[in-house]
């Protein structure tokens, strides 16, 4: 096969060099050498991983060589470079000296000695240079620059070899196609790094979407949790107190109502089953009862004992029940009712709370301290929880009328299940056999 012209030699390494860019994802699974992009220090496990990975690559550049000036032009400096500074030196060593030897034995018998002692320089110097300036990993600039170095170094010491031994005749006058040589590895080191960061940081910054996502949610979950705690607690506390004296019994269901209240708001993790989202409102529309006045408030829940060991967002109920309650039944004169319905609709669980009252309205009285627009916030707030961990698939509604309110939540079944049979076998609660019973 005649000797390829130098310009489609160079066009031929180039598209050559597109499979650098693949070669860059498969050390990104690589967890050991991940780090190594990362800045970390190269594990045992990781060495000899780059040490295979860099070795293979460079028998793929050996064999994908071509025939210029009378030289064998190829990339397989690239696999020994890349070894070195992904692993360190000994990956260099083991890299160069099998990319070396396979080389040493395609070559003739003059040039094959000093071929080793190069490969193997470049390995154990490149890998010097990365253990030192651990920075060269993450920097294609830098990474590029040691290649070129650390391949002036293997063309000086090659040239310098056969010069002793006065074979240079044919390797001296090919000087352009060394040059070639070197800016083509050099690129291809630095292709390799980039791509490999680029990878790496989209990774990293979904990682840190998805962290940062989870943290609002949690952050959100805590507002919802700490905005329940000082105004309620103290109308909590005053109704107790009217209540100690006419009804001590009462009194003490109270008190045990606002201690599994706030147990629940504490202590309670981000998911838990619809039951006791369930039980956790009824305990906040006890209290509310005594506040707003005996036989004032009466509540029933409708529960589907399918729905029921279901996992919800926690705190899901909370701001439901409170708007019915403020933006409902408080404002209006009569008696009225607040029903929690939950069952399962297709793929979806639907959650409702109802509240309907009678009597003329109220207008809304503002409280010191208070704003009045809190429990809409409380609404969006969740609103935006469904669909920061739902996505599209879940909404809040609230179809208002006189007299009547309707909030209804759906939520995908899909990702309720799921946490469910995750949660399993860490569950020592009983479902529930049959619905709540109103009251």
């Amino acid at each position: 096969m005649p000797p390829l012209p130098f310009s489609t030699m160079l066009i031929e390494l180039a598209e050559k060099m597109g499979l650098l860019a693949a070669a860059a994802l498969l050390v990104v699974l690589v967890p050991g050498l991940r780090a190594r992009l990362l800045g970390g220090p190269s594990a045992p496990g990781s060495r000899v991983a780059a040490a295979v990975f860099g070795l293979a690559l460079s028998i793929w550049g050996a064999m994908l060589g071509l025939e210029v000036s009378g030289e064998h032009f190829n990339v397989r400096a690239i696999g020994v470079l890349l070894a070195a500074l992904l692993g360190g030196p000994l990956s260099g060593l083991a890299a160069g000296l099998g990319a070396g030897l396979f080389y040493a034995s395609r070559v003739d018998d003059a040039t094959a000695p000093w071929v080793l002692l190069a490969s193997i320089v470049d390995g154990v110097l490149a890998g010097v240079i990365a253990t030192r300036r651990p920075e060269v990993t993450r920097d294609p600039v830098r990474a590029g620059a040691v290649a070129l170095v650390v391949q002036s170094g293997h063309i000086l010491l090659v040239g310098c070899g056969l010069l002793l031994t006065a074979q240079a005749d044919r390797y001296l006058p090919a000087w352009p196609a060394h040059a070639a040589k070197l800016a083509v590895n050099a690129a291809g080191v630095a292709l390799f790094v980039a791509v490999a960061q680029l990878i790496v940081s989209q990774q990293e910054a979904a990682v840190a979407l998805a962290q940062a996502q989870a943290d609002a949610q949690k952050a959100s979950l805590e507002a919802l949790r700490r905005r329940l705690e000082p105004h309620f607690l103290f109308n909590a506390l005053n109704a107790v107190r009217a209540t100690i004296r006419r009804d001590p019994e009462k009194a003490r269901e109270l008190v045990a109502d606002l201690g599994d209240l706030y147990r629940y708001l504490l202590t309670h993790p981000e998911d838990s089953d619809l039951s006791e989202e369930i039980e956790h409102a009824r305990s906040y529309l006890a209290i509310e009862d005594v506040r707003l006045g005996e036989g004032r408030l009466a509540v029933q829940v409708e529960l589907d004992p399918a729905a029921a060991r279901l996992k919800v967002p926690a705190l899901l109920a909370q701001p439901l029940v409170e708007n019915a309650v403020k933006h409902g039944i408080a404002r209006h004169e009569g008696a009225g009712t607040v029903t929690i319905a939950a069952r399962t609709v297709g793929e979806a669980l639907v959650l409702e709370v109802t509240n309907a009252s009678e009597g003329a309205s109220i207008p809304p009285v503002a409280e010191p301290g208070r704003r009045e627009d809190g429990t809409q916030i409380a609404l969006a707030t969740l609103r935006a929880r469904l669909v920061a961990r739902y996505g599209p698939a879940a909404s809040l509604t609230l179809d208002a009328g006189p007299g009547r309110a309707v909030q209804t939540v759906r939520i995908p079944l899909g990702p309720a299940r799921v946490a469910l049979e995750a949660a399993r076998p860490a569950a020592g609660r009983t479902p529930l056999a049959a619905p709540l019973e109103g009251e």
